[in-house]
């Protein structure tokens, strides 16, 4: 310890990082939903604009503030223990991912009794375009896409994906 106090001390104070509150709705592992906001950088991954809520999510740190609805103060969730986490497709989209090219898969996932229909974009080259490919990447979230919301949802608690038949389309 340096013996400067970090509550007293003005730069520490003043240091932080600018972020932006989005709506977001998580179901817990424990059966908990919570409604509120969470709080993504204003900028980052190497590019100018807001961190992609999928990005945010997928990055090392265990606990995240949350802000439930109605509160006043976060309380810290851990992304170990969250089933989903949802929020407006807008909070995880950016200029470069509306440019992606790759195709949209119909899937069903079940995970936690919560059953999900929707698409999922395969990024990936072409050679690794299957489900099952994305399915095994590294990211810890899988992001549903259901209309105007996307459910980020952990991949550690599906139990069942399920693709439905029909040609790949691209966005």
């Amino acid at each position: 310890m340096s013996g400067v106090d970090a509550v007293t001390d003005p730069e520490a104070q003043t240091y932080h990082v600018p972020r932006l509150l989005r709506s977001a709705e998580a179901l817990c592992a424990d059966g908990r939903q919570l409604r509120g906001r969470v709080f993504l950088p204003a900028s980052g991954g190497g590019r100018s604009g807001a961190m992609r809520a999928d990005e945010w999510l997928n990055e090392a740190p265990a606990f995240f503030p949350f802000l439930p609805d109605g509160e006043g103060l976060p309380i810290m969730l851990n992304k170990h223990e969250l089933v989903s986490l949802t929020v407006a497709a807008s909070a995880d989209q950016d200029e470069a991912s509306e440019l992606v090219a790759g195709p949209l898969r119909r899937v069903v996932v079940e995970c936690a009794g919560q059953r999900l229909e929707g698409e999922l974009l395969i990024d990936m080259p072409e050679n690794h375009r299957r489900v099952l490919d994305l399915l095994n990447r590294a990211e810890a979230f899988l992001t549903v896409r259901v209309g105007d919301r996307h459910h980020l949802v952990r991949k550690a608690r599906i139990t069942c994906v399920v693709e439905l038949a029909g040609a790949p389309r691209t966005p």
